[in-house]
């Protein structure tokens, strides 16, 4: 009987030894929660398990304490799961604040890989996506006819070279002027004609931009107006030839007199007699 109670002893603490042996190599098996794909606000941005927990050393807590729930793509349902959030240092952006890790609004495509990056890396491919140079969508700068769109796609820079010093990682919170460009300001920074084509030459951007239909009328005292007309003047020549060199880009600019341009300025860079009519040939725009 002593040898029976001895013996269901032993198969009772092997068991507990294999069943504890057991939970800890599934606890092995277990390290992390794997790669997290989210697709809200953006398509799409991949967060690694594995890169944060085993090859950076984070413990679990230190998400999962009240940054983002134990359910995978919880935080994605909440309205504020946005970048803007994330700089005021909420979700990812309670790391990633340029001190603890590097901060939310640079190197934008580490995470914004899309969703070809994730296939890649399921692979073991270097993830490149789709959105690696920003929103697919062309942005629009400005209204009417003169509205710009700019793509991302076309300007293959890294993020930072534009985000946020330039511009704000927000669409609509900058007043882009031309002459804020020509101070070298916003696209100025780098469309000076060193980096990139210099902004005076308008057509590049604003190709669907007509000239004014109606004539600028300039009021001489003593002598007829002057009528101006861009349509006459843009069928020979191009917006750069005269904007912003010779005249601004605005309406008036000050007093033009006939000396100036008989020293080549205003009118006189091209009325010279050579390459348009002399400004010696008065009726030509003096109309009484």
């Amino acid at each position: 009987m002593k040898k029976l109670l001895i013996a269901v002893c032993l198969i009772f603490a092997s068991t507990l030894l294999l069943c504890s042996n057991k939970s800890a190599f599934a606890a092995e098996d277990v390290s992390h929660g794997g790669e997290i794909i989210y697709t809200k606000p953006l398509k799409s941005v991949i967060f690694s398990h594995k890169v944060h927990v085993e090859d950076k050393g984070l413990g679990c807590d230190r998400c999962h304490s009240g940054l983002f729930e134990a359910e995978a793509l919880k935080a994605q349902e909440n309205p504020d799961f946005n970048m803007e959030s994330l700089y005021k240092g909420k979700y990812c952006g309670a790391c990633h604040d340029g001190k603890t890790a590097f901060a939310s609004n640079t190197q934008c495509a580490r995470c914004h890989t899309g969703v070809k990056g994730y296939v890649a890396s399921q692979k073991g491919e270097k993830a490149v996506g789709k959105t690696s140079f920003g929103p697919k969508e062309a942005i629009t700068l400005g209204q009417g006819a003169s509205a710009v769109k700019f793509m991302h796609e076309s300007h293959k820079l890294g993020c930072s070279e534009c985000h946020s010093k330039i511009f704000p990682m927000k669409k609509g919170e900058s007043t882009v002027t031309m002459d804020a460009i020509y101070k070298g300001k916003y696209c100025g920074a780098c469309h000076n004609g060193k980096k990139a084509f210099a902004s005076e030459q308008c057509i590049k951007c604003h190709s669907k931009v007509p000239p004014p239909e109606k004539s600028l009328t300039y009021k001489v005292k003593g002598v007829g107006p002057v009528n101006f007309s861009h349509k006459f003047h843009t069928a020979a020549f191009k917006c750069d030839q005269c904007h912003p060199k010779v005249f601004a880009m605005k309406k008036t600019q000050g007093k033009m007199t006939m000396d100036a341009m008989n020293n080549g300025k205003f009118c006189g860079s091209c009325h010279n007699g050579n390459m348009a009519s002399a400004v010696s040939d008065c009726g030509k725009c003096h109309k009484s």
